[in-house]
């Protein structure tokens, strides 16, 4: 769902001039909470500038080659910001880390709510609704995912993989509740590719 709202703002970016710069800029506004450090701040700007570039490049070849769209579209821009955020959080401190995390819970409901908003047409009494199932289904995943992780062994393995298997049931029994049959029809559909294109790219890597 990030991947869907970055490449919406990308495309948009990229007819306008000086786009990787204006792009790189507002990634660089964003972390202004963490209250980097001058040094901090000229790395970070680093990374974003390589980023910006990438997700241009990447948006620019979407509006014409029309193969290179869905799930392929997705993977790149998903690899593309998984490195700079990688980078980013080496960078920081663990205090700053720790506000990272949260800020980035509360930023990934936000998108995703924005998104949903857009795709399912949702009523002023749903968004808040969708919003507060998606914090806490990001809060549980990330922390799934955490100890998916640090796992050792199969069955640790296995047990950490179902928990964050089973958040995402969870939160779709929430979703279920707030939205009308078809806009949860249309959830699932967006949902569906957004999952192929995630297991897609585990695959390569395995590759």
């Amino acid at each position: 769902m990030l991947a869907a709202v970055l490449l919406t703002v990308i495309s948009s970016a990229a007819m306008a001039q000086d786009a990787v710069t204006k792009v790189a800029q507002s990634m660089t506004d964003s972390l202004a909470y963490l209250q980097l450090t001058p040094t901090q701040t000229s790395s970070a700007q680093a990374l974003n500038a390589t980023a910006a570039t990438s997700l241009v490049q990447t948006a620019k070849k979407a509006k014409t080659d029309t193969s290179f769209r869905g799930k392929a579209l997705a993977q790149q821009v998903m690899g593309i910001m998984k490195t700079r955020n990688t980078g980013l959080q080496k960078l920081l401190t663990p205090d700053q880390t720790k506000l990272y995390q949260a800020h980035k819970i509360s930023q990934m409901a936000d998108v995703q709510t924005k998104i949903m908003t857009a795709q399912l047409n949702l009523t002023d009494a749903q968004v808040p609704q969708v919003y507060d199932v998606n914090k806490k289904a990001t809060a549980d995943m990330m922390q799934d995912v955490g100890k998916l992780k640090e796992a050792k062994g199969k069955l640790g393995k296995l047990k950490s993989a179902k928990a964050v298997k089973g958040d995402s049931k969870d939160k779709d029994k929430e979703l279920k509740k707030i939205l009308t049959p078809d806009q949860y029809s249309i959830y699932e559909k967006h949902e569906q590719e957004m999952k192929d294109a995630i297991k897609a790219k585990m695959k390569e890597k395995k590759g």
